[in-house]
């Protein structure tokens, strides 16, 4: 009865196996060998199911059961033998690797093993079937050795790779400045929109046990001018206070206020910094003068010389407190070290570069908003975008039902205080007239959304002399603004001589804010082609925009607000900054002990990389390495959109069902037909199919018009929620030929950047494996790309970015494409991280790779210029702006290679031609910095490096979206002694196996 029993599971397992439904077969096979335990076949059979869902130790086990049963028996068949010693070797290696089996499982086991191996080598088989069974065990030969060394050097080549670039550089260096936001001041605790608030969105504190409530983390990524963070820390104060004694004392939350440019870090900490001297004075006149200076600062591009000078005063306390070790900073303010020598840098150029007022002024534009439709709907209008329109109406309707469930979920007390409800009604009686009302508000709240603001007196002064009016005991400092002001108030205008009179004071008295400017703006190469190189920034932007938000901002817990305007004719732009300014002082007064303020100058994601994976060696250990709320403005759209998100920013966050991260889009908004596209672009996967693929939660999708949010899921995820094999097989094979092989973007405002290298992808690797992808499915499929040959009948997609969804659906005969072109790259990030790779690879890889993270070196190259800087000969070229992230290095053996043959013809090498042959050159898509007419530096190997001088090979850098050359190396390369520690870099996830498989590499 047991046999039959058994039977049938087996059968049921066999069906299910068949099936693809390997968890289920796993566990039909466990009840099978439960009912018959003598039977070798049922433990065989479940280590063939353990292996598919990834379970390599479970595996091991029930193969050494099965063999436990089979040794010694003459009825044992050689073919079962066979492959329980093959797939013996597979899981041991990929266990081993993945650090799931254990030095002390592999010595109790070792008996049992080496038996299983003999007994397998001792068999007739065919030739083929020995072959096979030798590469298995030559794999595990190679592991066995290194068992201890992935346990104790696992961690060092994760940090390694997390140090490794995974975007591709543009020919310049030039950082991009963005010093006054145009975003609605969002604190993290309410969400991410302030305009279209979703309760969903809302991190209720109450929800979070008192450990989750010690450890709120918020990250700002593209800071930029710091609105968001003082916003949140304001409103965190507002929910601190409002927490019970008991969960008070546990409270403790860490922001950290992250950006690329040093110049917007240092212009933060100032700002902070004022904050902090705002919170110790007491005399009324000393208050207001802080509060004009940030808001000078903050909002335009002149101030008063008084608030110059207490401005100034700042940046020299600054330097002093960063110029100690440690920094002399408050106790709630931390600098990161390696940050500040670039903050240092920037306040050193402001406190010594004169600027003119007159000059500034005169190239500054006050940009008033345009009454009507707003800038997408004139874009629809105009290009007759019938998407954009569609998407614009379907945005206008959800927006309505917003409105309408906002109004409908609030509280009876909230009702009946609402200005339009008739007082005295009962609470029925008033929610009643709402509903009645409803759709009448709805129209008036849209209306007054869509007719802009009303130019108030302020608005009128400043349209004439270009200044903020500073605080009224001030006014008798600037000659005639009283008597000015008074009038404009009166007669809505200003006397021609008292404005040449005010306007000649201004030129003459006033400062520039120096916190708007950076060395680059100095630069004569960005002129004339990039007029910022006039000395002075782009300062055209609509002034009053940021004092509407700080206004709305200010009036958040006034439950009228949104049916009056938020700022009066008389109002003053200094009213209401220096309320929104106080509100952040007092916060941070009332904080104190409770709260903390990092900044740090990096990228975004490889900063968080190097968090995860112990590469911020210049943090404190007690800092957060994960973050309940992440907002980056609109840094994806620079930065591989919605994949770099899920790939490496949502593993930063809290394990947590209220922990997400979002952002907007800002860049290129008119050039999406819809949010498909814009994930099939960034992605090739449509918004529906990315927890199936990236792991990660989709809580707000809507990228293009409002906001895209990613929360976590718990990992790893059940295979029966992943891709299928052959679904993944296909997705990868396209986003790595996208990776070999580009497209391009187009002009701005539909310019689109797709900057991921080989790193990146490596990166894309590691974190499938984390989120539950079989290893060996990756391993292999590594393996392949490894062998320097795919065959498969995906094509990469060469025309203008953004990509059709279409491309899902093309497919091409299936040809044998080139991959070692870009080989060389792959040494340098297994090499840096082998013991940190769950792959199965050791011999996957060329014979001449390097294993040794010690080996990988950096190295520089002096390059001279072969384009002017604009990159555009002629009138008639595509754009092709120095700023975009197209840079490769191609390095090649002169005697073999034409450089600008082979650029031109790299689709076509890709795609298999056979000349230049493999070896005589090589791509990498990943550069640790491009310094125009200077400088590149790169990592290879040094035996590799060792090779090629003697071979006296040549290195060129070009554009991968036009293949235009650059700059060419004057002189061959030698070693960074500055920047050698940096090799040790690990990446960012976990997951691969090897082998050859000639099949198809598509999805069918």
């Amino acid at each position: 009865m047991a046999s039959t029993s058994a039977a049938e599971f087996k059968q049921k397992g066999n069906n299910s196996f068949k099936a693809g439904q390997f968890a289920r077969a796993v566990d039909l096979y466990t009840k099978a060998e439960h009912a018959d335990p003598t039977d070798p076949f049922y433990p065989s059979n479940l280590s063939a199911a353990l292996y598919e869902v990834g379970d390599y130790a479970g595996c091991v086990h029930a193969i050494l059961r099965a063999w436990s049963l089979l040794e010694g028996r003459p009825d044992a068949k050689p073919d079962l033998i066979v492959r329980l010693a093959s797939r013996l070797a597979k899981a041991l290696s990929l266990g081993v690797r993945a650090r799931t089996i254990t030095e002390d499982v592999l010595q109790r086991d070792n008996d049992s093993i080496n038996t299983l191996r003999e007994a397998s080598r001792n068999l007739s088989i065919s030739a083929s079937s020995l072959e096979d069974l030798l590469l298995m065990w030559k794999e595990w030969d190679q592991t066995a050795p290194d068992v201890r060394a992935y346990c104790e050097k696992s961690a060092d080549g994760l940090k390694g790779l997390s140090r490794l670039p995974i975007f591709s550089k543009p020919l310049d260096d030039r950082k991009e400045n963005y010093t006054i936001g145009g975003d609605p001041i969002i604190d993290l605790l309410n969400g991410w929109d302030p305009r279209n608030q979703r309760e969903q969105d809302v991190l209720d504190l109450n929800q979070l046990s008192q450990e989750k409530l010690s450890e709120l983390a918020f990250l700002f990524g593209g800071v930029g001018d710091g609105r968001h963070a003082f916003g949140t820390i304001s409103r965190l104060f507002d929910a601190y206070k409002q927490l019970p004694h008991a969960r008070q004392a546990a409270f403790h939350s860490h922001l950290t206020m992250l950006d690329i440019h040093e110049a917007t870090i240092a212009r933060d900490l100032c700002m902070l910094m004022l904050l902090e001297d705002l919170t110790h004075a007491a005399e009324p006149e000393v208050r207001d003068e802080i509060k004009a200076t940030l808001m000078y600062m903050f909002l335009v591009p002149v101030m008063p010389s008084y608030c110059y000078i207490r401005l100034e005063n700042v940046i020299e306390n600054i330097r002093t407190r960063l110029s100690t070790t440690p920094p002399n900073l408050p106790e709630w303010l931390h600098v990161e070290k390696g940050s500040i020598p670039g903050i240092l840098r920037a306040l050193d150029y402001w406190l010594v570069t004169p600027k003119s007022t007159k000059t500034f002024l005169s190239l500054h534009e006050h940009q008033k908003p345009e009454v009507g439709h707003g800038a997408l709907e004139r874009t629809a209008l105009r290009t007759g975008n019938r998407e954009l329109k569609r998407k614009l109406d379907e945005t206008n309707a959800e927006e309505r039902r917003e409105l309408k469930a906002s109004f409908r979920s609030m509280s009876d007390e909230r009702i009946m205080a609402l200005s339009f409800v008739p007082q005295g009604l009962s609470p029925r009686k008033a929610r009643a007239f709402l509903e009645e009302h409803l759709e009448v508000v709805v129209d008036a709240l849209q209306e007054s959304f869509r007719k802009g603001r009303e130019t108030r007196y302020e608005e009128q002064w400043y349209e004439r002399t270009k200044v903020l009016l500073p605080p009224k005991q001030f006014m008798a400092y600037h000659d005639g603004f009283d008597a000015a002001w008074d009038e404009l108030k009166r007669d809505e205008s200003i006397d021609e001589a008292a404005l040449i009179e005010i306007k000649a004071h201004i030129a003459n008295d006033w400062k520039v804010n120096i916190t708007l400017f950076d060395e680059n703006d100095n630069n004569p190469k960005y002129s004339p082609e990039f007029p910022e190189g006039d000395g002075y920034p782009d300062v055209k932007y609509d002034v009053f925009e940021a004092t509407g938000f700080m206004a709305d901002f200010n009036s958040r817990r006034d439950p009228r607000a949104m049916f009056k305007d938020s700022i009066g004719m008389e109002t003053l732009s200094l009213d209401v900054a220096g309320a929104f300014f106080e509100e952040a002082a007092n916060a941070i007064q009332g904080l104190r002990g409770s709260l903390i303020v990092e900044l740090i100058c990096g990228e975004l994601s490889e900063e968080l990389a190097k968090m995860r994976h112990g590469g911020d060696v210049n943090r404190p250990a007690s800092f957060p390495k994960k973050y309940t709320r992440i907002w980056m403005s609109n840094v994806p759209d620079y930065t591989h959109g919605p994949m770099n998100m899920a790939v490496f920013i949502v593993p930063s966050l809290q394990h947590d069902s209220q922990a997400a991260a979002a952002c907007n889009c800002l860049l290129n908004t008119s050039v999406w037909d819809d949010d498909d596209q814009y994930f099939y672009t960034y992605t090739h996967l449509l918004p529906k199919d990315i927890p199936r693929y990236l792991g990660c939660n989709l809580t707000r999708p809507q990228a293009v018009m409002e906001v895209l949010a990613m929360g976590v899921l718990p990992l790893p995820r059940p295979l029966t929620e992943l891709a299928s094999r052959d679904e993944l097989t296909a997705w990868l094979t396209r986003v790595l030929f996208n990776t070999f092989v580009t497209g391009r973007t187009k002009e701005p405002p539909g310019n689109v950047r797709l900057p991921n290298n080989l790193v990146a992808f490596f990166g894309l690797l590691m974190h499938l494996h984390r989120i539950g992808f079989p290893t060996h499915w990756l391993s292999d499929f590594l393996a392949r790309v490894l062998s320097g040959r795919m065959l498969s009948d995906i094509a990469p997609y060469t025309g203008e970015w953004p990509i059709p969804v279409s491309d899902a659906r093309h497919y091409v005969r299936a040809r044998q494409v080139r991959t070692d072109p870009w080989l060389v790259e792959f040494e340098t990030i297994i090499a840096t991280a082998y013991y940190g790779i769950p792959f199965v690879i050791a011999t996957a890889l060329p014979f001449d790779f390097s294993r040794d993270p010690q080996d990988i070196q950096m190295w520089e190259a002096k390059v001279t210029a072969t384009l002017p800087f604009a990159m555009s000969s002629s009138p008639f070229a595509e754009y092709a702006s120095p700023f975009e992230p197209t840079t490769r290095l191609l390095f090649y053996r002169p005697a073999l290679v034409d450089p600008e043959e082979t650029i031109k013809k790299m689709k076509a090498i890709f795609e298999g031609k056979k000349s230049p042959a493999p070896g005589s050159f090589f791509v990498l898509t990943a550069q640790e910095s491009v310094q125009y007419e200077s400088r590149v530096r790169f990592r290879l190997s040094r035996h590799r490096v060792k090779r090629m001088k003697q071979e006296k090979w040549r290195m060129v850098v070009y554009r991968d979206d036009n293949a235009q050359i650059g700059m060419c190396s004057s002189e061959a390369w030698s070693p960074n002694r500055n920047l050698t520690v940096m090799y040790h870099s690990g990446t960012l996830c976990p997951g691969y196996t090897m082998g050859s498989d000639p099949r198809v590499v598509h999805g069918s």
